[in-house]
């Protein structure tokens, strides 16, 4: 009979020179990745809390606390079953009430953060083939943009993957979506992604505090063109704007704490050229500057909804809203558009809703009545042309006051401007009479570029001015094609003048019903 052969003093020599017996089992020293992983892991599962409960078993730091009442082997049964459950492949989906690529960024912050690297996702291999991760290119200013993960991504620290996408809110439109398909024992890991997100969210939004477009994927605003040192408008004007907008942007605590609304429902109306949308831009740069934080959404003319603005405005508040040329949708024939906008009004009246909305007009006539009723409208500023003090203020600042000879005076500059009448120079119109004074005063010195300009050279240019500012103010706004409607309804008209309505003969029929009428143009009846 063979002997046994005896393997008690067998020696096992591993990689790195160690020696160990047979029955000993080596214990492989972690790689640096490995080690990695679970400090990742274990930062996660802080961030989305250790603390795990089931409905019986409770995991509470190194402790396990279970019923009682058990004994070992319903606890050891019950372990079991646990351990095979937490294998099981979970889906955990997160929203978040902010635009789609902001939170596409927020995801890719919050890894660099939390892991110290973005690149968490890898190829996806199927039976379909390869399905390598997605990289979007997001606007994160006027002149930058990043790249950052979309679609589906594989995540090897939870042995499963992440999808990025959008999730179409009823009141706010599409916000973003992220959903993990992981182990379920990983959940406070993935509960842990989702709060860093939500951190970087509340901190570093791509559009919260800034000035963008209000479309679905907004867009940056450049503001650098707006000089507000020659933003002028007469002392009424700025008067007015300061209380009804920009002491809402400048003390919005001091507001808070005095419990006063910070909703408003702003008109900037006037003739053309008088500044209203410099005026909403100058607005802009006053709301996102850092110690005020308002976000300014603008709503470009003929290319967003304004039901779509105001919904990206709700989700970035505090915020302004601008909507431009209001009239051409408040008196459209759409009564239900119309219906729809004069809603949204009234929607922004909730209790702790922080809008204020600026639209603009150059016919105030157009708009329907119940937009300008007080709780819709809370304020309607008239933009008009400058005072004296106001022309003063436009010439220092775009011609410099070395320019400026000492002893004009700006009275009469004044009335030669029309300052106290119906035809006083809009800022547009006093822009050009002072380009167009510069001009006269190097041509009155021969070309000398030290040149200073007169009251004469002020009021020449003026009177020169006068005339084109008559043929603006006294011109009409031209005649409108119709629309489709009006068109139909014209042609009716002409096709149905000098019609007679009568009866026919029709036996014992009803003689009132709607089918005895009928149409005999240009004719008699024979009844």
């Amino acid at each position: 009979m063979p002997r046994k052969k005896d393997t008690s003093q067998a020696l096992v020599v591993t990689d790195d020179g160690r020696v160990f017996g047979a029955h000993e089992q080596p214990q492989r020293e972690q790689t640096q990745q490995e080690m990695e992983d679970e400090r990742l892991l274990a930062a996660l599962a802080m961030l989305g809390g250790s603390r795990v409960a089931d409905e019986d078993l409770i995991f509470d730091g190194e402790r396990l606390i279970i019923p009682k009442q058990w004994t070992a082997r319903d606890a050891l049964e019950f372990l079991e079953n646990h351990i095979e459950q937490q294998e099981e492949p979970t889906v955990f989906r997160k929203r978040f009430n902010f635009r789609p690529l902001d939170g596409a960024h927020a995801l890719q912050l919050a890894l660099k953060r939390v892991f110290g690297t973005a690149g968490l996702g890898k190829p996806i291999w199927s039976f379909f083939g390869v399905q390598r991760p997605e990289l979007v290119s997001v606007q994160t200013g006027v002149d930058t943009s990043v790249q950052v993960p979309w679609g589906r991504l594989e995540v090897p620290l939870f042995g499963g993957t992440l999808h990025t996408g959008s999730h179409r809110h009823k009141e706010y439109g599409p916000i973003f979506e992220i959903t993990v398909e992981a182990p379920r024992k990983f959940k406070a890991h993935v509960e842990g992604l989702f709060l860093a997100i939500e951190a970087e969210l509340r901190t570093n939004s791509l559009y919260k505090g800034q000035a963008v477009t209000g479309a679905e994927e907004p867009e940056f605003l450049d503001l650098r063109g707006v000089d507000p040192r020659k933003v002028v408008y007469s002392d009424e004007v700025r008067t007015q704007i300061e209380a009804n907008v920009w002491t809402l942007l400048e003390h919005t605590q001091v507001m808070r704490d005095r419990a006063m609304p910070l909703k408003r429902a702003v008109l900037f109306e006037g003739d053309y050229g008088t500044g209203k949308t410099l005026g909403a831009f100058l607005t802009a740069q006053i709301a996102t500057q850092p110690q005020n934080g308002w976000t300014f959404v603008y709503c470009r003319p003929g290319r967003d909804d304004f039901e779509t603005v105001m919904a990206t405005a709700r989700l970035y508040q505090p915020a302004v809203v601008f909507f431009e040329d209001v009239d051409t949708i408040a008196s459209s024939g759409d009564k239900d558009h119309v219906s729809r906008l004069l809603d949204t009004f009234d929607g922004i009246t909730a209790k702790g809703t922080e809008l204020v909305c600026i639209l603009t007009t150059n016919h105030p006539d157009r708009i329907v009545k119940g937009m300008v009723r007080p709780g819709r409208l809370d304020a309607v500023i008239h933009f008009g042309g400058l005072d004296v003090n106001g022309i003063q203020q436009m010439a220092e600042a775009n011609l410099g006051t070395d320019t400026l000879a000492p002893d004009i005076d700006w009275e009469e500059v004044g009335t030669a401007m029309g300052v106290g009448t119906d035809r006083a120079f809009l800022p547009a119109f006093a822009k050009e009479a002072l380009d167009r004074a510069w001009r006269y005063a190097l041509a009155r010195s021969g070309g000398d570029p030290d040149v200073r300009l007169s009251t004469h050279d002020l009021v020449s240019a003026a009177s020169g001015l006068a005339p084109q500012l008559d043929l603006m103010l006294d011109a009409g706004e031209g005649e409108q094609p119709d629309t489709m409607a009006q068109a139909i309804t014209r042609a009716a008209r002409k096709a149905l003048q000098d019609t007679r309505v009568v009866r026919g003969d029709l036996g014992d029929a009803d003689p009132d019903h709607e089918a005895f009428a009928v149409l005999m143009a240009n004719g008699d009846s024979a009844n």
